[in-house]
């Protein structure tokens, strides 16, 4: 999923022209989790309970194993799906917060060092690789998103960039008065 907020260069002041907010694709919620989780364990352990009751204890320390390695294996997959990646464009600078529910880590580098690079599919079935460069370092950005969000990534990145370059220009320049 991708969203972009575009504001107006002259309303901006210096300040934040743009956001682009991307998330992937996740089906199922933390609600529907635990009601999935919910079910399962209310069958494992009734049959479960059943085999104890027909004297075969052993399948219940085995149930709850499979129940625990399921239950972790879940969390972990929706916890992976609720990364999101933040960008935000001003004038000055290019910002990238990257977390779950909260900035994590934070990258902030001068807009006029960086650069937006595409490297092209190696073949048709995969896709575009989409990094930011600055001096050197290189941080791909939105590695989770399919070929069509990618596309719209790329088109927001441009109408941002442009923005924060209006912006740049309505910029009002300090005056340094010259010494004669």
């Amino acid at each position: 999923m991708i969203q972009c907020t575009a504001l107006d260069p002259c309303d901006s002041n210096g300040h934040v022209v743009g956001t682009i907010t991307m998330q992937p694709n996740h089906s199922l919620s933390w609600k529907a989790l635990r009601y999935f989780l919910i079910f399962m364990m209310s069958v494992s352990f009734t049959i479960a309970f059943a085999f104890t009751a027909m004297g075969y204890w052993v399948v219940l320390p085995f149930t709850a194993l499979e129940m625990a390695v399921l239950s972790y294996c879940l969390w972990l997959c929706l916890r992976r799906s609720s990364i999101q990646e933040v960008l935000s464009l001003t004038a000055e600078t290019i910002t990238l917060e990257v977390g779950i529910k909260r900035p994590q880590k934070t990258y902030q580098w001068q807009r006029f060092f960086t650069k937006i690079q595409v490297q092209p599919a190696l073949h048709p079935w995969y896709r575009k690789k989409v990094s930011l460069v600055h001096k050197g370092t290189e941080l791909e950005i939105g590695r989770f998103l399919n070929a069509d969000e990618q596309k719209d990534l790329l088109a927001f990145l441009r109408t941002l960039i442009h923005r924060a370059d209006a912006a740049q220009v309505q910029m009002p320049q300090s005056a340094t008065p010259i010494a004669d």
